[in-house]
Protein backbone atom coordinates (compact mmCIF):
# COMPACT_ATOMS: atom_id res chain seq x y z
CA UNK A 1 0.00 0.00 0.00
CA UNK A 2 2.73 2.88 0.71
CA UNK A 3 4.29 1.75 -2.66
CA UNK A 4 0.96 3.43 -4.30
CA UNK A 5 1.37 5.93 -2.29
CA UNK A 6 4.97 6.81 -3.45
CA UNK A 7 3.56 6.76 -7.00
CA UNK A 8 1.13 9.23 -6.95
CA UNK A 9 3.31 11.86 -4.75
CA UNK A 10 5.35 12.09 -7.22
CA UNK A 11 3.29 12.57 -10.39
CA UNK A 12 3.59 16.12 -12.29
CA UNK A 13 1.75 17.91 -14.53
CA UNK A 14 0.52 16.13 -17.55
CA UNK A 15 0.11 18.12 -21.34
CA UNK A 16 -2.69 18.82 -20.92
CA UNK A 17 -3.16 20.36 -17.41
CA UNK A 18 -0.13 22.61 -18.29
CA UNK A 19 -1.64 23.83 -21.88
CA UNK A 20 -4.94 25.04 -20.10
CA UNK A 21 -2.31 26.53 -17.19
CA UNK A 22 -0.74 28.45 -20.11
CA UNK A 23 -4.34 29.72 -22.08
CA UNK A 24 -5.09 30.80 -18.89
CA UNK A 25 -2.19 33.01 -17.65
CA UNK A 26 -1.96 34.44 -21.04
CA UNK A 27 -5.63 35.26 -21.30
CA UNK A 28 -5.11 37.03 -17.91
CA UNK A 29 -2.19 38.82 -19.06
CA UNK A 30 -3.43 40.16 -22.35
CA UNK A 31 -6.60 41.31 -20.32
CA UNK A 32 -4.39 43.14 -17.61
CA UNK A 33 -1.88 44.81 -20.19
CA UNK A 34 -4.51 47.67 -21.02
CA UNK A 35 -5.33 48.35 -17.37
CA UNK A 36 -1.69 48.56 -16.27
CA UNK A 37 -0.02 50.50 -19.30
CA UNK A 38 -3.40 53.31 -17.86
CA UNK A 39 -1.83 52.81 -14.87
CA UNK A 40 1.72 53.57 -15.54
CA UNK A 41 0.60 56.57 -17.62
CA UNK A 42 -1.45 57.70 -14.74
CA UNK A 43 1.22 57.67 -12.36
CA UNK A 44 3.46 59.29 -14.52
CA UNK A 45 1.26 62.36 -15.35
CA UNK A 46 0.86 62.85 -11.28
CA UNK A 47 4.60 62.98 -10.94
CA UNK A 48 5.17 65.41 -13.67
CA UNK A 49 2.45 67.41 -11.83
CA UNK A 50 3.86 67.05 -8.65
CA UNK A 51 7.45 68.45 -9.97
CA UNK A 52 5.78 70.84 -11.37
CA UNK A 53 3.78 71.87 -8.11
CA UNK A 54 7.11 71.44 -6.53
CA UNK A 55 9.17 74.30 -7.88
CA UNK A 56 5.96 76.83 -8.13
CA UNK A 57 5.81 76.50 -4.08
CA UNK A 58 9.84 76.76 -4.37
CA UNK A 59 9.63 79.63 -5.51
CA UNK A 60 7.13 80.95 -3.71
CA UNK A 61 8.31 80.19 -0.26
CA UNK A 62 11.96 81.59 -1.29
CA UNK A 63 10.21 84.65 -2.37
CA UNK A 64 9.26 85.08 1.05
CA UNK A 65 12.09 83.61 2.48
CA UNK A 66 14.04 86.03 0.39
CA UNK A 67 12.46 88.75 0.80
CA UNK A 68 12.57 89.20 -3.03
CA UNK A 69 10.58 88.50 -6.13
CA UNK A 70 11.55 84.74 -7.49
CA UNK A 71 10.59 83.51 -10.64
CA UNK A 72 9.83 80.32 -12.44
CA UNK A 73 10.47 80.23 -16.06
CA UNK A 74 10.68 78.00 -19.33
CA UNK A 75 14.37 76.75 -19.57
CA UNK A 76 16.14 73.70 -20.95
CA UNK A 77 19.07 74.60 -17.97
CA UNK A 78 18.83 70.84 -16.93
CA UNK A 79 20.39 69.98 -20.02
CA UNK A 80 22.27 72.58 -21.29
CA UNK A 81 23.36 73.83 -18.19
CA UNK A 82 22.42 77.79 -19.48
CA UNK A 83 20.39 79.32 -17.51
CA UNK A 84 18.34 81.00 -19.67
CA UNK A 85 14.00 81.47 -20.13
CA UNK A 86 12.54 80.84 -23.70
CA UNK A 87 10.77 78.18 -24.80
CA UNK A 88 8.53 75.96 -23.38
CA UNK A 89 7.81 74.46 -19.90
CA UNK A 90 7.49 71.22 -21.43
CA UNK A 91 11.42 71.63 -21.97
CA UNK A 92 11.92 72.49 -18.64
CA UNK A 93 12.07 75.44 -15.98
CA UNK A 94 14.49 77.17 -13.69
CA UNK A 95 13.41 78.78 -10.65
CA UNK A 96 15.26 81.96 -10.01
CA UNK A 97 15.71 85.12 -7.57
CA UNK A 98 14.57 88.03 -10.29
CA UNK A 99 15.31 91.13 -8.62
CA UNK A 100 14.14 93.15 -11.68
CA UNK A 101 10.91 90.90 -12.72
CA UNK A 102 12.32 90.37 -16.24
CA UNK A 103 12.53 87.18 -18.19
CA UNK A 104 16.54 87.65 -18.31
CA UNK A 105 18.78 85.49 -15.65
CA UNK A 106 21.12 88.70 -14.94
CA UNK A 107 24.11 87.01 -13.73
CA UNK A 108 25.29 90.09 -11.34
CA UNK A 109 22.16 90.18 -9.47
CA UNK A 110 19.92 86.94 -9.59
CA UNK A 111 20.47 83.13 -8.67
CA UNK A 112 19.30 79.84 -9.95
CA UNK A 113 17.81 78.24 -6.96
CA UNK A 114 16.24 74.79 -9.23
CA UNK A 115 16.79 74.01 -12.29
CA UNK A 116 14.12 71.56 -13.75
CA UNK A 117 14.28 68.91 -16.52
CA UNK A 118 11.74 68.61 -19.17
CA UNK A 119 8.53 66.11 -19.09
CA UNK A 120 8.74 62.88 -20.57
CA UNK A 121 8.74 62.79 -24.19
CA UNK A 122 5.22 62.74 -25.62
CA UNK A 123 3.49 64.51 -22.61
CA UNK A 124 2.41 68.05 -22.77
CA UNK A 125 2.28 71.31 -21.04
CA UNK A 126 -0.77 73.23 -21.96
CA UNK A 127 -2.81 75.87 -20.94
CA UNK A 128 -5.94 74.86 -19.36
CA UNK A 129 -8.15 75.20 -22.97
CA UNK A 130 -5.21 73.11 -24.77
CA UNK A 131 -4.76 75.64 -27.39
CA UNK A 132 -1.18 76.71 -26.50
CA UNK A 133 2.06 75.46 -24.89
CA UNK A 134 2.53 76.86 -21.56
CA UNK A 135 5.63 79.56 -21.68
CA UNK A 136 5.01 81.92 -19.59
CA UNK A 137 7.20 83.44 -16.51
CA UNK A 138 5.85 83.05 -13.41
CA UNK A 139 6.85 85.35 -10.78
CA UNK A 140 6.15 85.53 -6.89
CA UNK A 141 6.39 88.61 -4.75
CA UNK A 142 8.28 89.23 -1.54
CA UNK A 143 4.90 89.06 -0.09
CA UNK A 144 4.08 85.47 -1.61
CA UNK A 145 1.67 86.21 -3.90
CA UNK A 146 2.11 86.08 -7.71
CA UNK A 147 -0.58 88.58 -8.65
CA UNK A 148 -2.25 86.38 -11.01
CA UNK A 149 -4.87 83.20 -11.99
CA UNK A 150 -2.94 80.84 -13.62
CA UNK A 151 -3.89 76.99 -15.03
CA UNK A 152 -1.77 74.72 -16.63
CA UNK A 153 -2.60 71.17 -17.80
CA UNK A 154 -0.28 68.24 -17.99
CA UNK A 155 -1.60 65.95 -20.88
CA UNK A 156 -0.70 62.04 -21.55
CA UNK A 157 1.04 61.23 -24.85
CA UNK A 158 -1.26 61.10 -27.63
CA UNK A 159 -3.51 57.69 -28.23
CA UNK A 160 -3.13 57.07 -24.30
CA UNK A 161 -6.40 57.44 -22.06
CA UNK A 162 -4.82 58.55 -18.48
CA UNK A 163 -6.87 61.72 -17.17
CA UNK A 164 -5.19 65.04 -17.46
CA UNK A 165 -3.84 67.09 -14.10
CA UNK A 166 -3.56 70.39 -13.91
CA UNK A 167 -1.72 73.06 -11.78
CA UNK A 168 -3.85 76.11 -10.77
CA UNK A 169 -2.30 79.02 -9.43
CA UNK A 170 -4.18 81.96 -7.50
CA UNK A 171 -3.92 85.84 -7.22
CA UNK A 172 -2.77 85.22 -3.38
CA UNK A 173 -0.51 82.96 -4.92
CA UNK A 174 -1.63 79.39 -3.77
CA UNK A 175 -1.03 76.58 -6.26
CA UNK A 176 -2.91 73.41 -6.13
CA UNK A 177 -3.07 69.98 -8.26
CA UNK A 178 -6.38 69.29 -10.00
CA UNK A 179 -7.47 66.46 -11.94
CA UNK A 180 -10.31 67.02 -14.93
CA UNK A 181 -10.00 70.85 -14.87
CA UNK A 182 -8.83 71.04 -18.33
CA UNK A 183 -9.11 69.44 -22.06
CA UNK A 184 -6.19 68.31 -23.80
CA UNK A 185 -5.54 69.31 -27.38
CA UNK A 186 -6.69 66.76 -30.24
CA UNK A 187 -5.28 64.00 -30.10
CA UNK A 188 -4.24 63.54 -26.66
CA UNK A 189 -7.22 62.47 -23.58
Amino acid sequence: MERMSRKFAYRGLTLVELMITLVILSVTVTMATPAMQQLVQGSRLRTETSRLLHAINLARSEAVFRNTPVSLCPSAMATSGMPDCGGELADGWIVFTNRNRDTVVDADSDEVLGAFESVPPGYRLTNLAGTRAADELITYLPDGSSRRNLSLLICPPAGHRARPWSVVLNTVGRARAARDEGRCPAGGA
